[in-house]
């Protein structure tokens, strides 16, 4: 924040930095983009400097010129536009209440309570318990939780299990390095990356970005160890919209017919008549 008079405008370098990101990755200048935008080279700089305030409307132009994806554009708004988040951040062990434990048990399926960005694991259904006994919570009294991209990077079973483990792996570092800045503790991103730096492909993963239809891929593909055998799953994550005050998100995976990338455009409802 800028200290002073009351005409301060509050610094947003988070903000810029994103900005920055989406430019550069489309190889554009910040002359380029100002034009795009219909704003002054003068005034993009502040707001990419983060110096000026990005109202909605500024940001809905800032969208439109850049074609920022949808992940993109959730991150910005929440740092523009900043609110209550419905996602519990820093708090170990978490408080699940009974109720969300008997939701999340009675799920049939392969079914976990995550805190994001940075993907602890808190809590595994019996389903989950089953399949993935590597990915399970750790006791609430240990030093700190366990982690789904830790155990990825660091558990040989994962890759045998989980046929496309790359693609899979590398969105989660992905969506940490996103969404990390100012949401995760710095102390623990810091001990999130020194774990999985034991692994000699954690700089790829790290510094190289996913296309929108990687990032969207839904598909999970899992070997049977013991058969060798092939299953598809598709897997979604939720948060919830009521009640309000869940703090964590709920990711869960289920049989699907179409082993392939789910990379097409989504079936829309329309009306009879």
């Amino acid at each position: 924040m800028m200290f002073g008079g009351s005409s301060a405008a509050p610094e947003q370098p988070m903000l810029g930095m994103f900005m920055r990101y989406r430019r550069e990755h489309l190889g554009l200048t910040q002359d380029d983009v100002a034009r795009r935008m219909f704003v002054s080279l003068s005034l993009y700089r502040k707001l990419e400097n983060g110096e000026r305030p990005m109202s909605p409307e500024r940001l809905a132009d800032w969208s439109r010129a850049m074609d920022a994806p949808a992940w993109l554009l959730r991150k910005m708004a929440s740092l523009a536009l900043p609110m209550a988040s419905a996602v519990e951040a820093g708090v170990w062990p978490p408080a699940l209440r009974a109720e969300d434990i008997e939701h999340l048990e009675a799920l049939p399926f392969p079914a976990f309570y995550h805190r994001t960005p940075e993907y602890e694991i808190l809590a595994a259904n019996q389903a989950a318990r089953e399949a993935f006994p590597w990915l399970l919570p750790t006791r609430a009294d240990a030093e700190r939780p366990a982690n789904v991209i830790e155990q990825m990077m660091t558990e040989p079973i994962a890759r045998e299990v989980l046929i496309n483990w790359e693609l899979i792996v590398h969105r989660l570092l992905f969506i940490l390095r996103v969404n990390a800045p100012g949401t995760v503790a710095p102390e623990r991103l810091a001990q999130i990356l020194e774990t999985c730096r034991v692994n000699p492909e954690f700089e790829r993963f790290w510094t190289t970005d996913l296309s929108e239809e990687q990032f969207n891929d839904s598909l999970v593909l899992v070997r049977d160890p013991e058969t060798g055998g092939r299953m598809a799953l598709t897997m979604r994550s939720y948060n919830a919209w009521h009640p309000d005050n869940c703090p964590y998100q709920l990711f869960v995976l289920t049989p699907r017919a179409d082993p392939t990338p789910s990379v097409s455009a989504p079936i829309r409802a329309t009306s009879a008549g």
